[in-house]
């Protein structure tokens, strides 16, 4: 298992000693799953690219991209308000009963002495998911009716770090797991806050996992006219 990893770490970083210093970086892409180099091709409106090894998918060419970051970006702005307004479950055993919401949550790890654990879980639960929408909906703001090239570059460049910090998702299955294993012994209700949360780590999933940060960039190198 080391000696794989190892090995696939080695071609992953050779692959991208090629792809920024023996070619053109933005007639380059390299596939996320194998990490094997492709020629970006031009496509047409509607058409997506597919790794040429691995067969998995690398970028398309989406005509509505823009009015999609910016209509779901404020939609899971919205849901996200919720999320942290309302209780996320209410779990009652013995007739004792509990709830929290996201932020209760964290502010209990504060208090029980778990100073590391809280500090990241805010970080990764709760201020990187806002800012990482907050980013993109100012990205579709500018890009659909601004167009700052400036600011929208630094946009992207943040995004592209934040977006590999944001931990919803993993957090949400984690209470799955635990919710199911004490669904024999207690009573539970799905508050607000707990399909508000579902909906909108399924836009997140849609905007950061399923849209290649690559295409956003291609949006902008379009509209500033970057050679």
């Amino acid at each position: 298992m080391y000696i794989y990893y190892t090995a696939t770490n080695l071609r992953y970083r050779l692959n991208l000693w090629y792809y920024f210093k023996m070619q053109q970086p933005k007639d380059l892409i390299i596939c996320p799953h194998c990490q094997s180099i492709n020629t970006k091709k031009t496509l047409k409106k509607g058409e997506a690219a597919y790794c040429s090894v691995c067969d998995a998918y690398l970028y398309a060419k989406d005509p509505y991209l823009l009015q999609k970051i910016f209509a779901l970006s404020m939609s899971a702005l919205v849901l996200f308000m919720l999320a942290n307004t309302y209780p996320i479950v209410s779990i009652n055993i013995a007739q004792m009963g509990s709830e929290l919401t996201l932020l209760e949550a964290i502010l209990r790890l504060f208090d029980q002495g778990y100073l590391f654990v809280s500090f990241f879980s805010l970080l990764v639960l709760f201020v990187f998911p806002l800012l990482l929408m907050v980013l993109l909906f100012l990205y579709g703001l500018l890009s659909l009716f601004v167009v700052e090239c400036g600011v929208i570059r630094q946009l992207l460049i943040a995004i592209s770090v934040i977006r590999r910090w944001s931990m919803l998702d993993i957090f949400f299955i984690a209470v799955l797991v635990a919710l199911i294993k004490i669904y024999e012994y207690a009573s539970i209700h799905f508050g607000p806050a707990f399909w508000s949360l579902a909906l909108f780590i399924a836009i997140e999933i849609y905007l950061v996992r399923m849209q290649p940060v690559s295409m956003l960039w291609d949006v902008w190198e379009e509209q500033c006219e970057v050679s």
